[in-house]
């Protein structure tokens, strides 16, 4: 009987995880796409694609939407022969290293700010308890 009700508990509680699941970064999707495909335009419309599908159930970041349209430019500039796909792929790359690069930095900033912030010592004199 105790099966029972965690088996029904289950059922209704799992599909509702599935809004808290987290999209993963957007450059995950243009790498899954660049294996999967021979040209840097196929690349970036697979990537948008993927993108889109995994921003379904939840609002895609504004990071997110400046990378897809970057790399939408980039493919225009390739599309329109301003640009070779050697080169759309460096500044690709060089773009996509940034973006890593400042999401590392500012989830390090957040983590110094958190620990700087959270108590170090707690000391308890009678009923006040003061955290340094």
């Amino acid at each position: 009987m105790r099966w029972a009700q965690l088996l029904v508990i289950a059922i209704i509680a799992l599909p509702n995880l599935g809004g808290c699941a987290t999209v993963p970064p957007v450059w995950a999707d243009y790498d899954a796409c660049a294996s999967l495909t021979s040209s840097f335009v196929a690349m970036v419309e697979c990537g948008k694609q993927k993108r889109a599908a995994a921003c379904q159930n939840t609002e895609c970041s504004a990071i997110g939407n400046a990378f897809v349209q970057y790399a939408d430019a980039l493919a225009m500039q390739v599309t329109n022969h301003e640009i070779s796909e050697a080169e759309a792929l460096q500044r690709f790359a060089q773009y996509k290293t940034q973006v890593i690069s400042d999401a590392q930095r500012n989830r390090a900033i957040a983590a110094a700010g958190i620990a700087a912030s959270s108590p170090k010592t707690c000391t308890t004199y009678g009923n006040t308890t003061n955290c340094f």
